[in-house]
């Protein structure tokens, strides 16, 4: 071809001075559209998992038609460099170096500049916040905040990126995390539309307990409205105490979504989709430069849903946008400025007493509110930046903050207050009603240095972040019953509702910490991780049905201590020590004593293996993790703080892409249990909603080697193991859910519809009946089968 030195590929061993390093032509599915040669680069090194070293003024302002089908990493290239005046060779078999055709200096570069500047690195450093092709993702920031390998992490990581979700047609949050082993989370007919998860047996339900967004703490309050997947670039969830990296937290570890961020590689997306329960949905994803020059680049997500879903009068209708802005003067500098807006109308599920639900005298289908009284309706903004500029000496400094406010109505009738067995038939119904408004200010500057020392690698990562939150709720509660004839569907009794009495409370806090860590790396195989933060919060609860203000300080230093060793042949063991605390706002013991914030400690031992050159990760861990200063109340409700959860656990998962198949499998045992309790009832129980086994298997396969190109077909399995209800001597048993899905490239049919693709995705394929139970709250009923058609086009 034109232009290109193309080195031959080995087919055996070599020696020293012949033809170079052994390589092996892999087939790797590319589709890499026409624009920035630099952009089109950094796709196919994240893709072939390969390092491409040049110099940045080399692919300035060049252009590649791109690259689509199946082929090795080397065709590939050379189709991304074809008449660029670029050359490649491979000077190991994970590693390339591209360089200007000798006698083909770059018009917009000084002859000396492919001298002058040092090579870049691109491929293997896919960014912790950057897009993943495929299942597969290499580095993350959310277990260093740093750009850090996965295999580098001494503590468990799974990346969950937008090609997943959209392969599994996930519609939530929660939904997108069905296949990652430590999380647990109530059926659809809560997680719709709440964020309410947990890991390792610990909820992480909001800002402060460990629900991120770009690295930083995000709602004050779990009932803000859930995150929009497609409104994601990828969702890293660190398992595991985390108070060193981002304060006050649970000790499960965080879910840290990656917002879609501007591009230079243009973006274009449009998807409609239907479904069952009359789900009507439009997306668009927009991106790429403003200028010739690539200074300015933009990114446009939307999304606007009309729908209802298996509970009747119960609505799913949505509507998200988010607009960024990059400006990126050049190399070292960028600001992005990022900010959403997401109105929901979703209504809400009332649990049921759990006879109710087992023997299924309530239909999972029926609605049991108040037909113009129920709603869930609410209105979120977030507006923010993230900086970064690199100094010529390689410090990098990092500043970014966010502002977010949300307001929602949420009433509903309560109806899991006695079994339909004990009031003749009817449900008896309490109405609540519940204003809240919330709003989180949170900013993080930090300075990150690399270095040489003692023999060993250096990479310091200092900084300050601040958190300010406030949740200001107001409930009301119905004076009387009001009954629900379950065979009629007719309400009895009005809700007479009392609103003299104000339940609710305003609830506002301050978070303060600075924090050090070194990421050491010594004889090319060791990698030591040191930590440690100090934290200050205040917190001032009033309450307005008694109008007492409570108010509490605390501070809390927290470390954290890891070691890796990576092999050569791609394993790297690891274990870790890792502390969290959790400060407990606006509390008293029965004593009158305010609460001291719950501390956590975590061992972990686990290793990974990543082939080199191969897009395969596997993962296992092991770990210990107790909590204590919990509270707890006697049969009196009397409050004590005297309580500790211990949690045990394994947990696997594989990722791999191999040709044409994409795999994704876990399993995680989780013995999660009070060990120390004010009532007895409860200890050595475990804790509710995690199952102690659960495994899921994804698997898709692109048909093209059986002669029908641009189809795929994938299928998967989720099952969860029987739950605790606490304080009863039943649990909620366990069940298995299977989902499918189908896409076909319609582009491989006729050159008239190059771009478009339709994708069918089914859910509870096969219609399992099941619920999810938790003492405190009741029973709610699993999602039926569901089935969506999405019909996309890019160009």
């Amino acid at each position: 071809m034109a232009g290109i030195s193309l080195m031959p590929i080995a087919t055996s061993a070599q020696t020293a001075g012949s033809m170079g390093p052994r390589l092996q032509q892999v087939a790797l599915s590319y589709t890499i559209p026409s624009g920035s040669l630099g952009s089109a680069l950094a796709t196919f090194g994240s893709r072939s998992n390969l390092q491409l070293l040049y110099p940045a003024a080399i692919t300035r302002n060049k252009k590649t038609a791109g690259v689509s089908g199946t082929m090795a990493p080397q065709e590939a290239l050379s189709q991304l460099l074809a008449g660029t005046g670029l050359t490649f060779r491979f000077t190991t078999a994970t590693t390339v170096t591209i360089s200007a055709v000798e006698g083909q200096a770059d018009a917009t570069s000084s002859p000396t500049d492919a001298t002058t500047l040092a090579p870049i690195v691109i491929g293997t450093e896919q960014t912790g916040n950057g897009p993943v092709d495929g299942y597969v993702a290499r580095v993350t920031a959310a277990g260093t905040k740093t750009d850090t390998p996965l295999i580098e992490t001494p503590q468990s990581v799974t990346v969950v990126t937008s090609d997943q979700i959209r392969s599994q047609g996930a519609t939530s949050l929660s939904e997108s995390l069905a296949y990652t082993p430590g999380v647990a989370m109530q059926s659809g007919t809560f997680s719709r539309s709440v964020d309410d998860l947990t890991i390792r047996g610990f909820n992480i339900a909001n800002g402060n307990l460990g629900s991120l967004r770009d690295g930083m703490k995000y709602q004050s309050n779990v009932y803000d409205g859930g995150q929009e997947p497609y409104g994601l670039e990828r969702v890293d969830v660190l398992r595991g105490a985390a108070s060193m990296l981002y304060g006050q937290l649970s000790p499960g570890g965080v879910i840290n979504s990656i917002s879609k961020r501007p591009t230079t590689t243009p973006i274009h997306e449009v998807n409609v989709e239907l479904g069952t329960y009359g789900r009507k949905q439009v997306s668009a994803n927009f991106g790429g430069p403003l200028d010739d020059d690539g200074v300015f680049s933009y990114r446009l997500t939307g999304l606007v849903r009309n729908a209802d879903n298996w509970v009747h009068n119960t609505p799913d209708d949505k509507l998200y946008v988010a607009p960024a802005l990059t400006i990126a003067p050049d190399a070292a500098t960028s600001l992005t400025i990022l900010s959403s807006y997401q109105h929901f109308d979703a209504g809400f599920a009332t649990p049921l007493q759990l006879e109710d639900v087992r023997s299924g005298a309530i239909p999972r289908n029926m609605f049991l509110g108040i037909d113009g009284f129920d709603q869930y309706k609410g209105d979120s903004y977030t507006i923010g930046y993230d900086f970064e500029h690199e100094f010529d000496n390689g410090l990098k400094l990092r500043n970014k903050a966010r502002y977010f406010y949300s307001d929602v109505n949420w009433d509903y009738m309560i109806g899991n207050l006695a079994p339909l067995a004990s009031t003749g038939g009817s449900l008896a119904r309490l109405a609540s009603v519940r204003s809240e408004n919330s709003y989180g200010a949170t900013t993080d500057t930090s300075l990150e240095y690399s270095f040489d020392a003692l023999g060993a690698e250096h990479t310091v990562l200092g900084g300050f972040d601040y958190y300010r939150r406030s949740y200001d709720s107001h409930r009301y509660r119905g004076s009387g019953y009001s009954f629900l004839d379950i065979d009629s569907g007719v309400t009895l009794t009005n809700p007479p509702i009392n609103y003299a009495v104000d339940r609710g409370s305003d609830t506002s806090a301050n978070s303060y910490g600075l924090y050090l860590q070194d990421q050491i790396k010594f004889d090319d195989h060791w990698i030591l991780l040191l930590g440690g933060r100090q934290d200050w919060t205040d917190s001032s609860v009033k309450s307005y049905q008694t109008g007492g203000v409570t108010d509490q300080s605390d501070n809390a230093l927290t470390g954290r201590v890891g070691l890796v060793y990576l092999f050569d042949n791609g394993l790297a063991p690891y274990v870790s020590i890792a502390q969290s605390f959790q400060p407990q706002a606006g509390s008293v013991t029965a004593t009158g004593e305010a609460l001291k914030p719950n501390e956590a400690i975590q061992y972990e031992a686990g290793i990974r293996y990543q082939p080199a050159g191969s897009n395969i990760l596997l993962s296992a861990a092991v770990y210990d993790l107790t909590q204590s200063n919990l509270t707890t109340s006697d049969a009196s409700f009397n409050v004590y703080q005297y309580g500790k959860v211990r949690s045990r656990g394994v947990e696997l998962e594989a990722r791999a892409e191999i040709d044409n198949l994409g795999l994704i499998a876990a399993y995680s045992y989780t013995d999660a249990r009070i060990t120390e309790t004010a009532l007895a009832s409860e200890l050595d129980q475990q804790i509710q909603l995690v199952p102690r086994n659960a495994f899921s298997l994804w698997a898709d396969y692109k048909l093209d080697d059986l002669g029908l190109e641009g189809v795929k077909i994938g299928a998967g399995m989720r099952y969860t193991g029987t739950t605790n209800i606490l304080n009863t001597t039943q649990d909620a048993p366990a069940y298995l859910l299977v989902d499918a899905m189908a896409s076909v490239d319609l582009g491989k049919l006729t050159d008239q519809l190059e771009g478009a693709e339709l994708k069918i995705n089914a859910r509870n394929l096969f219609d399992k009946k099941f619920y999810t139970c938790n003492y405190t709250d009741g029973c709610r009923y699993g999602e039926p089968a569901t089935v969506t058609a999405t019909l996309s086009y890019k160009w």
